[in-house]
């Protein structure tokens, strides 16, 4: 059975996922807009993004993916800068690896809803 997203991963190991974000910002029928706010250190738990969507940096940005198999994942975002991201990625955790706070907008496109099909 195919897993490429890391669902049923995450169902076996009894995880259950967690939000994309703090706060919704805003949200209307087409997009809907989260905070995230992490300390130095602060993780946001296992999740998934049914949507595309786009992450403005509002401050820190030395972060860490993990995904749900074990990749780790560092990125680094400058104050302001942009990133639009169109394709389903695996079940996965982000962590502010800096010294200092991590803010973030993170804009769901709610008119497009990715499928996580598993097939056997």
């Amino acid at each position: 059975m195919s897993d490429k997203f890391g669902i049923l991963e995450a169902e076996k190991r009894g995880i259950k996922l967690g939000e994309i974000g703090q706060r919704i910002v805003l949200e209307n029928e087409h997009v809907r807009i989260w905070e995230i706010n992490l300390d130095p250190g602060e993780t946001i738990d296992f999740h998934i993004h049914y949507h595309p969507y786009v992450v403005i940096s509002l401050g820190g940005g030395e972060n860490e993916i993990e995904t749900i198999f074990g990749d780790l994942i560092k990125t680094v975002e400058e104050l302001g800068s942009t990133v639009f991201i169109n394709e389903m990625r695996a079940v996965h955790r982000l962590t502010n690896r800096a010294k200092i706070r991590y803010l973030s907008r993170l804009i769901e496109l709610k008119s497009v809803r990715w499928t996580t099909e598993v097939k056997d």
